[in-house]
């Protein structure tokens, strides 16, 4: 039996020839008109919110609570909340920086999506725009 043996000279290493996709590309639109297309990073961070709630000419109701974010952008960032503000309501996102210096950050509320949490009730997540640029404070 006799045995064919292909030898190749290794000392050249050939390009492989790559052809273009004639698939053409597409960007993925999103359901949500208000949602951004900006690059998002992964942060995971509670944080402190204060609602405030117009209710008549003189009165002012203030609640707030924790939340966290999820990821961020430069326009805005993504929150889980136990409550859901009203569509373009502005209010406040406070987030620490370190033990000694914290962040304030004015949003709008853009979008909710209302979340089942097994049976402990209902959680929402909120996309937020920044307002202005966050202030620090010690």
């Amino acid at each position: 039996m006799g045995a064919n043996v292909n030898k190749r000279d290794h000392s050249v290493t050939a390009k492989p020839h790559v052809t273009r996709s004639k698939i053409r590309q597409t960007v993925e639109k999103s359901d949500n008109p208000d949602r951004r297309g900006g690059e998002r990073v992964m942060q995971t961070q509670p944080c402190v919110y204060q609602l405030a709630k117009v209710v008549g000419y003189k009165v002012v109701n203030f609640s707030d609570g924790h939340a966290l974010t999820l990821n961020a952008s430069k326009e805005g960032f993504l929150l889980l909340m136990p409550r859901s503000p009203e569509r373009k309501q502005v209010f406040e996102v406070h987030t620490a920086l370190s033990t000694e210096e914290r962040t304030v950050t004015l949003v709008e509320a853009c979008w909710t999506r209302e979340l089942q949490f097994g049976g402990a009730g209902k959680v929402y997540l909120v996309g937020v725009k920044s307002l202005f640029e966050p202030a620090r404070f010690n």
